[in-house]
């Protein structure tokens, strides 16, 4: 059975849950990156955890030896959400750095890639089955693709009135079918492979969907405005 790992921001450390007995076991970053301000983690295929730090780093940890690096993000601070292929390539996204990059694993280096649109903001990045990399620019109030085959981009504006604030993304899942599920701070929403939005308003204000999962024929999501999980059921 898999056990979880989590960013553990308070203690500093990364944290795995053993599902057997509850047990925690921490993996505290070293003493000089006192203060990382973790953020998002996400395993390679080896097994190996790579995380993010707002401070500016991203690391990774070998759960089975214990052994963790930490390395400084090319632009300082912002590191912010992190994604793996499934060729096994990990990419992170900068929010105060405005740019994706895809690290080498071997190495830990990083290369940074500019979005094309300017101070966008790029806060989430998730990779779907063709190894594309998805990105919530927080700034833009955009979903971007970046497919690095071929170094192409696409981006598409959120839909809605109302402040760029409102129409930020933050969260997002690709779905079997090939849409792509997204989490604006209010409402839930999908691009179909026509590349038209559906939207899915929460029924309550300030609903600020964080991050969203499911299973095929359903979404889930939680909205930390209302301290609840809402779910979008799209098969009988």
């Amino acid at each position: 059975m898999a056990r979880p790992g989590i960013t553990e921001g308070g203690q500093n450390a990364i944290a795995r849950v053993d599902p057997n007995d509850h047990k925690v076991q921490l993996f505290r970053l070293p003493e000089k990156e006192a203060y990382a301000n973790l953020n998002t983690g996400v395993f390679d295929k080896s097994g190996i955890y790579w995380f993010t730090g707002q401070s500016g780093i991203y690391g990774r940890l070998d759960p089975k030896s214990g052994d963790m690096s930490v390395f400084k993000s090319p632009r300082g601070r912002g590191t912010y959400g992190i994604t793996a292929t499934p060729a096994g390539d990990i990419w992170y996204a900068s929010l105060a750095g405005n740019h994706i990059a895809k690290i080498d694993i071997k190495t830990g280096n990083a290369t940074v890639v500019e979005p094309p649109t300017p101070n966008q903001g790029a806060r989430r990045v998730w990779s779907d089955s063709k190894g594309r990399i998805w990105v919530s620019e927080w700034n833009s109030g955009n979903v971007s693709m970046h497919d690095p085959a071929d170094g192409s981009w696409k981006a598409w504006k959120l839909p809605g009135t109302g402040s760029p604030a409102l129409m930020r993304s933050m969260s997002m899942r690709r779905t079997r079918s090939g849409s792509l599920t997204l989490a604006p701070m209010r409402s839930c929403g999908s691009i179909p492979v026509t590349e038209k939005f559906d939207a899915f308003p929460s029924d309550m204000s300030g609903a600020n969907v964080r991050q969203l999962a499911g299973k095929p024929g359903e979404t889930w999501g939680g909205e930390s405005g209302t301290n609840r999980l809402v779910r979008i059921q799209t098969v009988a």
